[in-house]
């Protein structure tokens, strides 16, 4: 009897642990999919500002960046650990198209370029903040 108790509670304890790991796993692929940007720096992002909608997607099984700064499209690499939050885009590259509206464009490049943490909050937005703390952008989900 005490070997099948012995079993039963090593069982559940693997199952508990797994169930840890695979829920700081997910977290990152929550990341996962388009999200549009809805503000760079506590400003908001109006329809009038922009050409496009500005917009990041995250393709974590292939650990790439892409989207739009509203004018020109972007790609990039990507790291993001779950655990500590940290995010960081690596060798990032755009077209180089001009458009007629281009100040959100360059709010959005700055703001990515100060990029060091993330954090989904629990109104469904995805916060991405620099070195300091600071939010630098603002996420919703497509």
């Amino acid at each position: 009897m005490k070997i099948k108790n012995f079993l039963t509670v090593a069982g559940v304890m693997a199952a508990l642990v797994s169930c840890g790991t695979s829920n700081k796993a997910t977290s990152v692929y929550k990341l996962g999919g388009e999200w549009s940007i809805v503000k760079v720096n506590g400003e908001e992002i109006k329809a009038a500002d922009v050409e496009n909608e500005p917009f990041i997607g995250f393709n974590i099984a292939e650990s790439r960046v892409y989207g739009s700064t509203s004018c020109n499209r972007l790609t990039g690499g990507l790291e993001a650990d779950a655990k500590t939050g940290k995010i960081n885009f690596g060798h990032m590259g755009s077209t180089r198209m001009m458009c007629a509206k281009m100040d959100v464009e360059q709010k959005v490049l700055d703001a990515l370029n100060s990029v060091d943490k993330f954090k989904f909050t629990g109104n469904g937005t995805l916060e991405l903040s620099d070195k300091t703390g600071k939010k630098v952008m603002e996420l919703k989900k497509k």
